[in-house]
């Protein structure tokens, strides 16, 4: 009864999964949304003082990543 189950399952797994497939690849309208993301650009003026700003921003764009990283990766190992 096991074998037949799982086999049951399998085929209509393979289906749903063969029939979403060819709906994504026979539907050329549907794209898929991309946000828009700003480019990080340099500072155009070569003052100190938008160089440390733009420095600063990058390192705290760096250590928030790895805040929230390390916070996931805490929390996952909980469970």
């Amino acid at each position: 009864m096991k074998k037949f189950i799982s086999k049951l399952f399998g085929k209509l797994l393979k289906k749903a999964i063969d029939k979403s497939i060819n709906d994504a690849v026979s539907n050329p309208d549907v794209t898929p949304e991309v946000p828009e993301v700003e480019p990080i650009s340099i500072p155009g003026d070569n003052s100190k003082k938008s160089v440390w700003k733009f420095i600063i921003q990058v390192l705290i764009s760096i250590l928030t990543a790895l805040a929230a990283a390390l916070t996931t990766t805490s929390c996952v190992n909980h469970f």
